[in-house]
């Protein structure tokens, strides 16, 4: 059984899904070709950030499959045209029902994976088998593979053991300035830090306030921020290993869908931890529903969240049905290898059905 990837891919997106087929194929039994791809366009920074696909050939059987990991819930017609199974990380549930070959695969994150001379020789790989034959910056490419390496770690530091800090929560995000991250995502975030803050508990972290001329040109008040988080404002970026470390200590954490209404990568990375985790209804499909009070606590208002901190802080045997919750769904539904695994599977299926 032979895996040909397309190397026009943004690897930042990709790592996740480039570790389960290393782990459910085999490393040695994977290529990176543009060739069996030709058909896919990669004209535009849009079609490089839409995802990525690659084929498993099996003697005379191919199996086509191409990876969504675009955070708008667009829908590539012509990649979905060309394969046998859709895998999307973040469709509607319209789209789920209207897109016979599409599955939701949920929520993933950046990782690294490879040292930095395997980096490099990451990069140069994509960029002579792939860059290439596009009309895009190679800087792209090169941008990607090394934040992947600066900005990201491994995936075994998520899931290192740890102890969890009672009355202590770890909170970092961005400040962003579109017009539904104003009006949910930062307000939401806010009131979490604000709610953790009145409860008494140690609030390490907060928000980093982009503080660049382009940012207020687009959104002329964003400076209202300084005043508004005052006592929760950072200025330059935390090192990956302290956000890891000290958000496994983390009693309790926070999500909200975050740019143009995705899963966010925290979401992704708070399950593989296996935390508490309190958050606002969803807006994307996921593989599986999460459930209230077995993985995840949802809250519809501002007011439910100082409850919410509250009971997870002082009630252990609920924290730990959360933890124990969240970590299960991790390993069922989202782990790399379980991906790539049941998309494998649903070429099968789909096929079936024809």
């Amino acid at each position: 059984m032979q895996v040909i990837i397309d190397p026009r891919l943004r690897f930042n997106y990709a790592s996740w899904y480039l570790l389960g087929i290393y782990k459910v194929f085999g490393k040695q039994n994977i290529s990176f070709d543009v060739k069996p791809f030709t058909s896919i366009s990669y004209h535009s920074v849009r079609d490089y950030n839409s995802g990525f696909a690659f084929i498993v050939q099996n003697e005379d059987r191919v199996k086509k499959i191409f990876i969504d990991t675009e955070d708008q819930a667009i829908i590539f017609k012509d990649r979905y045209e060309w394969c046998d199974i859709y895998g999307m990380v973040n469709p509607t549930s319209q789209q789920v029902r209207d897109y016979p070959k599409l599955t939701a695969i949920g929520p993933q994150f950046g990782i690294s994976l490879a040292s930095w001379a395997g980096t490099i020789k990451y990069c140069i790989n994509l960029i002579l088998k792939g860059g290439i034959h596009t009309d895009l910056p190679l800087k792209l490419y090169i941008r990607d593979c090394l934040y992947s390496k600066i900005r990201r770690r491994p995936l075994r530091l998520y899931t290192q053991p740890h102890e969890v800090t009672k009355n202590y929560i770890f909170h970092a995000s961005t400040l962003w300035y579109g017009s539904h991250e104003v009006n949910y995502t930062n307000r939401f975030r806010g009131e979490f830090l604000k709610a953790a803050h009145k409860a008494g508990l140690k609030i390490e972290g907060g928000f980093y306030y982009l503080d660049t001329p382009d940012v207020v040109q687009q959104m002329p008040d964003y400076p209202k921020y300084k005043e508004e988080y005052k006592d929760f404002l950072y200025n330059k970026r935390l090192s990956m290993d302290d956000y890891i470390k000290k958000t496994l200590e983390s009693v309790v954490v926070f999500n909200t869908p975050s740019v143009c209404s995705c899963h966010g990568w925290k979401l992704g990375e708070y399950l593989c931890m296996g935390k508490a985790i309190i958050s606002t209804p969803l807006t994307r499909e996921l593989p599986f529903p999460l459930a209230h009070g077995e993985n995840i606590h949802f809250v519809s208002s501002t007011e439910e969240l100082y409850d919410a901190i509250v009971k997870i802080n002082t009630d252990e045997a609920y924290r730990n049905k959360l933890e124990k919750g969240a970590k299960h769904y991790y390993m069922q539904w989202l782990a790399p290898e379980k991906v790539i695994e049941r998309l494998f599977s649903k070429v099968t299926e789909h096929n079936k059905n024809k």
